[in-house]
């Protein structure tokens, strides 16, 4: 791959994980506390939001890993979603980044405090 189309194909992905995150940002968040969804769900089970962050990752990795192993890399699947509406492996990567910022914004949180965001 040059480098021409590997930013091709880094635009396409950062197009489409802005778009998955604030599409997902509506089901989960709302406008006063993104991570919302995490914080509620550490509460209920007694763990750090980075912990909850950590475990939604782990699902895609997981996810992303078996799909890899299993040789499941046709053109079929090397989509964003699928032809019956299931998570592409493209989403599957896009959702895996967008975790990792998330991840990143409750470690800030934990550490900083939610004041301290822009360091």
């Amino acid at each position: 791959m040059n480098p021409g189309e590997f930013k091709v194909l880094m635009d396409e992905f950062l197009n489409h994980e802005q778009e998955i995150m604030n599409l997902k940002a509506q089901d989960y968040t709302n406008d006063h506390d993104r991570l919302k969804n995490f914080r509620q769900i550490a509460q209920f089970e007694g763990r750090n939001m980075s912990q909850i962050a950590m475990s939604y990752l782990l699902k895609h990795v997981q996810s992303i890993a078996l799909a890899v192993q299993a040789g499941d890399l046709g053109e079929d699947s090397w989509v964003w979603s699928t032809e019956d509406g299931y998570e592409g492996l493209k989403q599957r990567i896009a959702d895996a980044r967008n975790y990792l910022l998330l991840l990143a914004a409750c470690l800030e949180v934990e550490l900083h405090g939610s004041d301290k965001s822009s360091r």
